[in-house]
């Protein structure tokens, strides 16, 4: 799931951008950022149209920033094997690397995804420039893996994906509302939530309408759905 650098996102307003491939939450705070953190609840990737998604938080990839470090899950409703339905994994990614799917998980070495999990992401900076990728799948499985990656460290995303692959834009999966939260907070001098990082909201826009809408952030500051095929999205 390469991101292709001509989709990033564009403003609308200071407040919001529009993008084609996007959908979410984005801070860019004064101070460099050294952690993100979310948790997720897979949805489920319906058959029609068939498409791909991808719910994740990362570091980066923001317009004039090269770089993007970042994890979550994939949801596929065009699968490699027709007769297995749709497909879930979870992923890591090191812009301009492509993914790297989660192995070795404890005690699941498949790191075994369903849709209705609640998966958490943490990445943080150990020191320089390595990083840890922390994911868990409450009650199933844990991963932590250190990695080098030089990070411009200059933004935060909570994001659904209509992810690029071999340089193709993909169709958004039906993946209808997505819940991000209880846990949506950045570290940049401090650890705070989304709420409290002036956040831009970002609307996957290919057209006239919206591929996907982010709703507003629910009273925690942290908590908010993303719509798939809607124009409009309920606050949790």
């Amino acid at each position: 799931m390469v991101r292709a650098k001509s989709h990033s996102p564009f403003p609308l307003s200071a407040s919001t951008l529009e993008s084609l491939n996007w959908s979410g939450y984005a801070v860019t705070p004064s101070a460099p950022v050294t952690g993100v953190s979310s948790s997720i609840k897979v949805p489920a990737a319906g058959l029609v149209p068939p498409g791909f998604a991808a719910t994740w938080a990362g570091i980066g990839g923001l317009p004039g920033s090269p770089d993007l470090i970042q994890a979550g899950v994939a949801e596929q409703s065009l699968p490699d094997n027709p007769v297995l339905g749709p497909q879930y994994f979870a992923w890591y990614e090191l812009l301009p690397a492509g993914e790297t799917q989660l192995t070795g998980c404890n005690p699941d070495p498949n790191c075994t995804v369903t849709p209705g999990d609640q998966v958490s992401v943490n990445i943080t900076q150990a020191s320089g420039s390595n990083w840890n990728i922390a994911m868990s799948d409450a009650n199933k499985w844990t991963f932590s893996l250190q990695v080098p990656y030089s990070s411009s460290r200059s933004s935060a995303e909570w994001i659904l994906e209509a992810p690029t692959l071999v340089a193709v834009q993909t169709l958004m999966a039906p993946v209808g509302t997505v819940q991000f939260g209880p846990t949506s907070t950045f570290t940049a001098g401090g650890t705070q939530t989304i709420a409290q990082g002036n956040p831009t909201q970002v609307i996957l826009s290919p057209g006239l309408i919206n591929e996907a809408t982010p709703s507003a952030l629910a009273a925690d500051g942290q908590s908010f759905n993303v719509c798939a095929y809607a124009q409009t999205c309920p606050t949790p």
